[in-house]
């Protein structure tokens, strides 16, 4: 009797783009993706719902969703500090050509705000 298939598995004689496709969506799935039961309108594959959008597993490249940072408090609250840092900086060079007073007093209120933030986020850092 003559054999009709090979015995390698199906995994193996998948081409090399289909195979990290199929990891990237399993990874989704284990993340928490949903697959969904209609096909893409566009190819046919199959769709997955991830963080509330819809994503076609054959057409669409979903690795960037896997790249995603871990984002930590220290972290964002280090981003944030140079980015206040450097709006009071530019808020002081924008100070020192104004001549209205209102505006002024506009640039100084909202350094007090870039300065509260500041002080707020050293203290629950320390704390």
């Amino acid at each position: 009797m003559k054999r009709l298939y090979r015995s390698r598995p199906v995994f193996d004689t998948l081409s090399r783009t289909s195979k990290d496709k199929m990891k990237v969506s399993v990874e989704l799935v284990r993340r928490g993706a949903t697959m969904l039961a209609e096909p893409c309108q566009q190819c046919g594959g199959i769709q997955v719902r991830y963080r509330g959008k819809t994503y076609c597993t054959n057409h669409e490249d979903l690795s960037p969703l896997l790249a995603a940072a871990t984002v930590s408090y220290e972290s964002v609250v280090a981003n944030m500090r140079e980015q206040l840092l450097t709006k009071l900086s530019e808020s002081i060079a924008l100070l020192e050509k104004e001549k209205d007073p209102a505006k002024q007093d506009q640039i100084v209120s909202v350094m007090a705000k870039y300065f509260d933030l500041l002080q707020k986020a050293a203290a629950k850092t320390k704390g």
